[in-house]
């Protein structure tokens, strides 16, 4: 799936005063699609630009234009979420650096230690989206209940991490999400069901049933023909799960999710 149109008219290198995130937007939902960075050689701007370049491979790029103009985007949050998060995780893999040309010492280690740092990320990750989505669940129900108490009650129970000794403060409110994308978080966890999920299907129609822990993209047009048919073509004329079933045979699930991170005897 080339991308080089979007690298063209993509802004990715750091500056002075730039904002110092990283996103992907699609203009015009005609393929004018664009991604912001700020590049630098190490292991977390590779993930994130694998994950922008994920987001914009789910876009207009892919999406034929016979699909009307206001269906013309990805089914869901979660699913482009997905396929970014998808993407990201080639990041962790030896094989893949190696594909890439990236010289490593020590291959077998640089896959022994990525697979470790993703699987604990991930599974912390599962857990502090927890916080969020009973959070906001909980303040939305009940919004004139204290809502540090709730905050700190949900860190106790999912993060494991105990509230500090007389502390009365608004610390819920230090996540911006809260404010400038609430009720977003979820979206992310089963962002990530979703990117096993589609993954798997992949070593299982495209590469013939391999194990998932051995397959990577590079060079693979099979794997763009199965991401455009089964995943970008219906835009948002499909609902999530519809979409999820529709790519992979099976409704979104944490099978997959478990697999991939379950610990390797």
């Amino acid at each position: 799936m080339p991308i080089d149109d979007v690298l063209d008219r993509s802004d990715l290198k750091p500056r002075d005063g730039k904002v110092p995130h990283a996103f992907c937007t699609d203009i015009d939902r005609a393929g004018d699609v664009r991604v912001l960075a700020n590049i630098v050689p190490n292991l977390y701007w590779m993930s994130t630009t694998l994950h922008e370049c994920g987001h914009s491979v789910y876009s207009s790029k892919n999406i034929p234009e016979s699909v009307p103009y206001v269906l013309r985007w990805e089914s869901h949050i979660l699913t482009t979420e997905g396929v970014a998060m998808m993407f990201e995780r080639l990041a962790y893999r030896g094989v893949w650096a190696e594909k890439m040309q990236v010289e490593l010492d020590d291959p077998k280690a640089f896959d022994k230690a990525g697979a470790q740092a993703l699987r604990y990320r991930l599974l912390i990750f599962s857990r502090w989206c927890q916080v969020m989505l009973r959070f906001e669940k909980g303040m939305y129900e009940k919004p004139e209940q204290d809502l540090n108490k709730l905050w700190w009650d949900m860190v106790e129970k999912y993060q494991m991490v105990q509230r500090p000794p007389d502390r009365s403060l608004p610390d819920y409110a230090s996540k911006i999400h809260i404010v400038s994308a609430p009720v977003y978080y979820h979206n992310y966890m089963m962002g990530e069901l979703f990117a096993s999920q589609v993954h798997h299907a992949i070593a299982k129609e495209v590469f013939k049933g391999a194990d998932p822990n051995s397959v990577v993209y590079i060079g693979n047009k099979d794997v763009g023909a199965f991401m455009n048919k089964r995943v970008f073509e219906p835009g948002r004329t499909l609902s999530w799960n519809e979409l999820t079933e529709h790519a992979t045979g099976a409704k979104l699930n944490p099978k997959a999710f478990a697999a991939d991170f379950q610990e390797k005897k």
